[in-house]
């Protein structure tokens, strides 16, 4: 279909407000320059075509305006290097170790991986802990999660146990102890995940740390669950939880927080983020990290949860002040869990 053919099919559609959404957060990435063909995600959550149509109809009538929207809120952004999307496979870490390894690192084949679950469905360190043999720690709340991954990967350590910022540290000790540099360092516990991380940075050097973000927050708002006894349980039992978006710590939390313990971002994408230390930059050359995380978003796929995807366009390139849209974000937040929750959980909030 031509866009010429879809803007005349689409002009009168009425867009919808779901919550959970897998696709581009700039509509114009469905949209064939060449011949003004449109294609279509025939996956579970994407964007219908009819939203679809509307919104890169938008986007073409106020290219200039988004455009001017982003140079504004990226005046302060981290990094500077393009992001190339085909760069990293922020769903498995293997070639990027590989990478690593293929530049001269020397690679330790120690990890620690928090929110294990059963360190191989859907796990992006399984293919590096398989074919190192790699060792470490690997924590998960869940026995017969724990159970599993036992089976699947006896060399490692399984800490089973609910995790804390109170108690990450404990919970991963021997690696701690032996004081050697991990090739990779993973939190994705669907939660309070930056609070946990900002425990191990201090304590550990990896090479890369794979991070997960919550895809509906992007740059400049630095946005963050933090920690609450009661918060996985609410989590937990909520149905569906995939409509959730109290999770994880936004991208541009993590920017900032990692660059200060010597970390660079070098891809984004799904509901992840990838890391890596400053030591081995020299690794993605001709590319220079950090990449720059405004344009990173710009580029991602991302698979959210509980935020509609007009909303994340709209903080992204409507709102040239974030005096603007960091009340947006708060109201959103508070007024969802005011909804939807026995009580408000505790966020951090800042532009």
């Amino acid at each position: 279909m031509s866009w010429a053919t879809a803007a005349l099919v689409l002009g009168l559609a009425i867009r919808t407000t779901r919550s959970t959404y897998k696709g581009f957060v700039n509509p114009l990435k469905h949209l064939n320059p060449e011949d003004g063909s449109i294609f279509w995600l025939n996956i579970k959550d994407s964007e219908p075509a009819q939203d679809l149509g509307l919104a890169i109809q938008d986007f073409l009538e106020r290219r200039e305006e988004y455009r001017d929207t982003l140079s504004t809120l990226s005046r302060n952004r981290v990094g500077t290097e393009r992001c190339d999307p085909l760069l990293v496979d922020t769903q498995n870490i293997w070639p990027t170790v590989q990478r690593l390894a293929n530049a001269g690192f020397e690679l330790s084949g120690r990890y620690v991986n928090v929110g294990a679950s059963d360190g191989e469905n859907d796990d992006p360190l399984f293919e590096y802990v398989q074919r190192m043999n790699a060792t470490g720690i690997a924590v998960e709340r869940d026995p017969e999660r724990c159970e599993r991954h036992r089976r699947a990967l006896p060399q490692v350590e399984v800490a089973c146990s609910a995790v804390t910022p109170q108690n990450v540290l404990s919970l991963v000790a021997p690696v701690l102890l032996d004081k050697t540099e991990l090739d990779v360092l993973k939190v994705d516990i669907d939660s309070y995940d930056c609070p946990v991380i900002e425990m191990l940075l201090p304590a550990l050097t990896a090479k890369i740390v794979l991070l997960e973000a919550n895809p509906s927050i992007p740059p400049p708002y630095q946005w963050a669950m933090l920690h609450h006894p009661e918060l996985w349980n609410f989590f937990n039992s909520f149905s569906p939880p995939e409509d959730v978006p109290i999770r994880s710590c936004s991208l541009a939390y993590e920017v900032e927080l990692l660059r200060r313990y010597g970390y660079d971002l070098v891809a984004f994408g799904g509901h992840d983020a990838i890391f890596t230390h400053e030591s081995v930059r020299s690794a993605w050359a001709p590319h220079k990290p950090p990449m720059d995380e405004f344009d990173c978003y710009n580029e991602a796929f991302i698979a959210a949860n509980g935020i509609s995807i007009d909303k994340t366009r709209r903080w992204f390139f409507e709102l040239n002040d974030t005096q603007v849209g960091l009340p947006e974000v708060w109201e959103f937040f508070v007024g969802w869990m005011q909804e939807n929750s026995p009580q408000l959980f505790p966020f951090a909030l800042r532009g």
